[in-house]
């Protein structure tokens, strides 16, 4: 009985290596390579910026009585393909959704008197860049970089008041500026474990400093 259990096992695993090999792809075969950059490697990260640096974009209002800017954001996500062990293009998009309220006196026809409303404006502020890094210094847990990139900026603004009936005739006079968005930036990745890392970047583009995480995918092996 021993003997025909032992068999049994011998086969069993003499079948799965077989199976294994059978549909086993070369292509497939990837590895890991012990820097923290390096040629092929694919990067995926995510993070928060402060201060946001567009709200002078509401500056037409801001003598208004109450006014305030409020937001949230700017949301960073990135993805990034190393060309070589010292250069990688990525791409690079933000988002902010602003509000900007004030207070603005109107008649009032029932009250037969002039009152406070209140008066505003949204904006959704999305961009998205095409960006090169150049790796300053390397090793298995380090990447020092800097880079820089341009691309496309989409912005979409609503005006809301509080004022009944609605004042078909207010517009905030919030003005689109041009649909161009930038980024120069200085940055540290560190790698706390083997695919990730906390990154920090300070420049210039839609914040002065933003931080986040930083996931590392396996690449081909170099043949």
């Amino acid at each position: 009985m021993n003997k025909f259990f032992i068999l049994l096992m011998l086969s069993f695993v003499l079948s799965t290596q077989s199976k294994a090999q059978f549909f086993s792809i070369p292509g497939w075969d990837y590895n890991w390579d012990q820097k923290a950059h390096e040629k092929g490697q694919i990067h995926f990260s995510y993070g928060y910026g402060q201060p946001r640096l567009d709200k002078k974009l509401f500056d037409y209002q801001k003598d208004s009585t109450d006014f305030r800017v409020v937001g949230i954001g700017p949301f960073f996500w990135k993805a990034e393909l190393g060309l070589s062990r010292k250069l990688s293009v990525l791409l690079s998009a933000s988002y902010i959704l602003y509000k900007a309220d004030w207070t603005g006196q109107r008649y009032d026809a029932y009250k037969k008197m002039d009152l406070p409303y209140k008066y505003g404006t949204k904006l959704h502020d999305i961009s998205a860049n095409l960006r090169l890094n150049y790796h300053l210094y390397v090793d298995k847990q380090w990447d020092i970089y800097i880079g820089g990139g341009a691309g496309y900026n989409y912005f979409s603004s609503k005006d809301f008041t509080t004022y009944t009936p609605d004042d078909t005739l207010y517009k905030s006079q919030f003005k689109l500026p041009y649909p161009v968005s930038y980024e120069m930036t200085f940055g540290i990745r560190y790698y706390f474990l083997t695919r990730t890392a906390i990154y920090l970047e300070a420049g210039m583009g839609k914040t002065l400093a933003q931080a986040g995480f930083v996931f590392k995918f396996r690449h081909r092996k170099r043949g």
